[in-house]
């Protein structure tokens, strides 16, 4: 059932490729044909030309086999380099797919899955779908089962006594290691899991290293890592060990067969019931076969791996976003009136609460500011009005439409955010501040950088426009950062501002210089300020206070 899952889901991407991928059958049919041949004159040689000394039959047959071989080299070139077209081509087919699904999953799957183990699958999992499936697995397969087919038929064309007993050999060593076969797969894809797990904890600890140092925690992380990396030499030996078993239960098997194939040939041979030319032949096959087995087995846990891997892509590509467009969706007309919260309920998990029997009016043209306590529910509110959740109970009503009845791009669209956590591109400044409306022209992109109090110090920067802002844009300082995300908000011409917590992390100096400006642009637009800092509330038209959920003050 494995292997039928897996054929079923390497065809999607294949499809695309089956006329590069038909040619390649053909040069690995071509190869096997060739392998096979070359065995088989053997016998020929031996029995019909250097027995009965017939020097032009051996020339003849020497002639016949340069020829094949000088085909056998050209159409081999030719395949590996399809080899490898293919190999790049399926395995960036897979990648777009996984990344572009990526986009399309709701924020609360980005909730409860890693970073890093998400960047892992994207990355060292589709390399190892490509190494040990595509590259080994499919070729090498293709091949070995093309070499094993030409090989029957000519041992059976030799001898079919031996041929039949070199059959039954041959099917037990298949048969022998399946069910191991699916007990290392199972622990190849626990085994790619916790590396996954292992790549979140590092990236999380690179991350946080300026926490780490100031309270001295390096030992701690140190300890903590070693227990996972002890936690994985246990799961890893297991892996190991059931896939080298896989490699190795046909090639015992396969010795086995050749030593009885061997001794009934010779047998046969010294009671003149084969010629020598035969048995030399015949052990040229076998000889042949155990090399292909051997190959076949080598790549076994590649393949493995590769299955394991290929399961972890499935089961991103087979989460369902849970916020989805309905069938009957509506474009939202341009804000003109009100945004309400109708008795809304919302937990984001068992363990984590949101908000609770919410109800609240935000008029279009208000500057309405909500405050109250880390986790009190403000961001929540956010989260909600964006569309990235929607409500258990209740309902959030949009000019008077309930958001779950739009579309979700008419709806965000309307609306610019600019948070406390700003997330800058590796890219120009020009370029993140276009990404708020990806059709603005360089004039619009100045224009926000102007009501953003930005464009003098870009064109003060080396490129202007054009400098990079560097890695989550580390070449700038926190404001200015704060200021390039507010041109981005506001490029876009949004109807809705949010500011969720945008200025808490800004010394006062720049904290109220930003907030002058916000105050200056926002004069014609509504303005959705979320705060901890009851002071912020002063400029409020309308104020919302906040706790464990729940609303307690307004007005």
């Amino acid at each position: 059932m494995e292997l039928i899952w897996f054929f079923k889901t390497l065809k999607k991407y294949i499809a695309d490729y089956k006329w590069q991928f038909i040619l390649l059958f053909i040069c690995l049919i071509f190869d096997a044909a060739f392998d096979s041949i070359f065995r088989a004159s053997l016998k020929f040689i031996i029995d019909a030309a250097i027995v009965p000394q017939n020097y032009r039959l051996l020339v003849l047959i020497l002639s016949l086999l340069a020829v094949g071989a000088f085909l056998y080299i050209c159409i081999g070139i030719l395949g590996l380099s399809l080899g490898a077209r293919l190999g790049i081509a399926i395995t960036n087919n897979i990648r777009y797919s996984l990344f572009e699904h990526l986009q399309n999953l709701s924020m609360e799957f980005f909730g409860r899955r890693s970073a890093g183990d998400i960047v892992k699958c994207l990355m060292s999992d589709v390399q190892k779908v490509e190494n040990g499936v595509i590259t080994m697995g499919l070729t090498v397969v293709i091949l070995v089962l093309c070499n094993l087919l030409f090989s029957i038929i000519f041992l059976f064309l030799l001898n079919w006594q031996l041929a039949l007993l070199s059959l039954i050999g041959l099917t037990l060593c298949a048969i022998a290691p399946a069910k191991i076969a699916s007990l290392a797969t199972n622990a190849g894809y626990q085994l790619l899991q916790k590396e996954g797990q292992i790549a979140n904890v590092v990236e999380e600890n690179i991350l946080s290293q300026a926490v780490v140092k100031i309270f001295g925690l390096e030992s701690r992380m140190s300890q903590e890592f070693f227990a996972h990396l002890d936690a994985l030499k246990q799961i890893y030996i297991r892996a190991t060990f059931l896939s080298y078993l896989t490699h190795k239960i046909p090639m015992v098997g396969f010795v086995l067969t050749q030593i009885v194939v061997l001794s009934i040939g010779a047998v046969m041979t010294y009671q003149s019931i084969i010629s020598v030319g035969t048995l030399a032949s015949f052990q040229v096959f076998l000889l042949g076969l155990n090399l292909n087995i051997l190959g076949l087995s080598s790549s076994i846990p590649m393949f493995i791996d590769g299955i394991a891997a290929l399961r972890r892509i499935s089961d991103i590509l087979s989460e369902v976003p849970t916020i989805q467009d309905a069938p009957d969706a509506m474009d939202l007309p341009h804000f003109h009136s009100e945004l309400y919260f109708d008795n809304v309920t919302f937990n984001y998990s068992s363990e984590r609460s949101g908000v609770k029997n919410l109800s609240l009016k935000i008029r279009q043209g208000d500057f309405a500011v909500f405050v109250g306590a880390s986790g009190a529910g403000k961001s929540t509110i956010i989260n909600l009005l964006m569309r990235f959740y929607d409500p258990d109970k209740g309902r959030i009503l949009f000019d008077g439409v309930d958001l779950r009845h739009v579309t979700v791009r008419s709806l965000r669209s309307q609306i610019g955010l600019v948070s406390q956590d700003v997330i800058l591109f590796n890219c120009s400044v020009r370029e993140n501040i276009r990404m708020g409306y990806l059709d603005a022209t360089d004039e619009q992109v100045e224009a926000a950088a102007k009501s953003a109090e930005i464009h003098k110090f870009i064109l003060s920067l080396p490129q202007g426009y054009d400098t990079p802002v560097g890695d989550r844009g580390g070449q700038l300082s926190g404001g200015q950062r704060q200021r390039i995300a507010l041109a981005r908000a506001l490029v876009r011409d949004p109807a809705i501002l949010i500011l969720d917590e945008a200025t808490s992390a800004l010394d006062p100096a720049t904290e109220a210089e930003i907030l002058a400006t916000i105050e200056h642009i926002t004069q014609d637009r509504t303005v959705i300020f979320i705060t901890h800092r009851m002071a912020h509330a002063m400029r409020a038209d309308v104020m919302y206070v906040l706790e464990n959920g729940g609303l307690v003050v307004s007005g």
